[in-house]
C-alpha cells in the first residue's frame, strides 16, 4: 500500500446517527442489518417468483407455438410474432396476480374485462368475464394520438427510472373504480332524498298558506 492510499483510509469508530453511547449504537445497527437483510430477503424471493413464472410461461407458449405450427398457421409472421409476445405477457401477468406480484398488464384486464355469470339450458350457474371491447377502441384511439404526438421525439424521452421503493400493487385499480362508483352512488341518492324533503316541505308550506287564505 502506497503512502497515498494510507492517507484515504478512515478509521473509525464512526457515527452511529446521534446515538448516546455503546448500546444503543449496537442496536441502531443491528436494526439496520435486519432491515436490510429483510430487504434482500424479499429481493431474493420476488426473483425467484419471477424466474419460476417465465419458466412456466416459457412452457407454455413454447407448447403453444408448436400446436399452431401443426395445424399450418404460419409463425413466422411479424403479426403474429407481436401476438404472441403480448400473449406471453397476458400469461405472466395473470401469474404474477397469483402470486400477489404486480403487473402493469393487471390493470388493463381489471378495467377491460367484467365478471358475469349465467345459467345454461341445465340451469347450472355458469361463470364468465365479459369483454369491453368498447373502451378498447377509445384506449387504441388514445394510443394512435398519443404516437402521433410522440413522433420524432422519441430520443428526447429516454428516460430510464429505477425505484428505489417496492412497487405498489396494480392490482387494485378496478376495486378503486367500483369504489369511487359506489360513493357518487351514494352521494346521488343523498341529493335525491334531500330534493324529495325539500319537496315535501315545500308542498307542507304552501298547504299551510292555502289554508291561511281560505280562513282569511
Amino acid at each position: 500500500m502506497t503512502d497515498k492510499e494510507k492517507d484515504n483510509v478512515i478509521i473509525g469508530p464512526w457515527s452511529a446517527h446521534g446515538k448516546v453511547n455503546d448500546k444503543e449504537a449496537a442496536d441502531w445497527v443491528k436494526r439496520k442489518y435486519q432491515k436490510a437483510l429483510e430487504k434482500n430477503n424479499s429481493q431474493l424471493k420476488m426473483q425467484e417468483k419471477m424466474l419460476k413464472i417465465d419458466t412456466i410461461t416459457e412452457g407454455i407458449m413454447v407448447q403453444m407455438i408448436h400446436t399452431l405450427s401443426e395445424q399450418g398457421y404460419d409463425i413466422g409472421s411479424d403479426d403474429f410474432l407481436l401476438d404472441v409476445g403480448f400473449l406471453s405477457e397476458v400469461i405472466k401477468s395473470a401469474l404474477y396476480r397469483q402470486e400477489e406480484l404486480p403487473h402493469v398488464i393487471q390493470g388493463l384486464i381489471d378495467n377491460l374485462m367484467h365478471p358475469d355469470k349465467v345459467r345454461n339450458e341445465d340451469g347450472i350457474e355458469m361463470h364468465y368475464s365479459k369483454f369491453d371491447s368498447g373502451l378498447l377502441g377509445e384506449l387504441v384511439d388514445m394510443a394512435d394520438d398519443v404516437r402521433e404526438d410522440l413522433d420524432g421525439k422519441e430520443d428526447e424521452l429516454d428516460i430510464e427510472f429505477e425505484p428505489d421503493t417496492d412497487l405498489e400493487p396494480v392490482t387494485n385499480w378496478r376495486k378503486l373504480k367500483l369504489e369511487r362508483e359506489a360513493e357518487l352512488k351514494k352521494k346521488k341518492e343523498k341529493e335525491k332524498n334531500k330534493t324529495l324533503h325539500q319537496a315535501r316541505s315545500d308542498k307542507m308550506f304552501n298547504k299551510d298558506d292555502d289554508k291561511d287564505k281560505d280562513e282569511d
